[in-house]
């Protein structure tokens, strides 16, 4: 992933992976969430689907963006469910932090999943522990290839 420090350095990346200002998937918006729903219902976890998250997947979704070109990793944004268990640690962090959470996409190195609230704030969730990634998009993947990012609990 390359080392992000401004907010037009995010938009650049974004850009070179198909994204650009007023992209909008459509109708496929609801599908996308509609199987996030589903994915989480099956482990017994009720998700809402949050405003900010749908306009977020609704500009963003399915895009895939490279992290790692050696190694093959992307983050792609997809809310799918990417480990057993997965919809669990989302609720227990959402009912920790006082907000309701909904996934936006997961990074392939490790299947670690990104959330976004309903403030529109990004947090992952990673093996080694929850994360809080940046208030809006640009802080968010600024953290995210600037690592270590704070837990979710210390930056929300």
């Amino acid at each position: 992933m390359p080392k992000l420090t401004t907010p037009a350095e995010v938009d650049t990346w974004f850009r070179r992976h198909g994204w650009y200002p007023g992209r909008d998937i459509g109708p496929q918006v609801q599908d996308l969430v509609a199987q996030a729903i589903a994915a989480y219902r099956e482990e017994g976890v009720n998700l809402c689907p949050l405003p900010t998250a749908t306009a977020f997947l609704a500009e963003h979704g399915s895009l895939r963006l490279v992290i790692s070109r050696r190694r093959g990793d992307s983050v792609v944004f997809e809310p799918a469910k990417t480990w057993h268990g997965e919809p669990a640690e989302v609720s227990e962090l959402a009912e920790t932090l006082g907000v309701a959470l909904f996934p936006i996409g997961y990074d392939t190195s490790e299947g670690s999943c990104l959330l976004m609230d309903e403030r529109g704030r990004f947090f992952y969730v990673h093996e080694t522990g929850n994360r809080y990634m940046g208030a809006h998009k640009h802080a968010a993947f600024i953290s995210l290839g600037n690592a270590p990012m704070p837990d979710a609990e210390d930056g929300a």
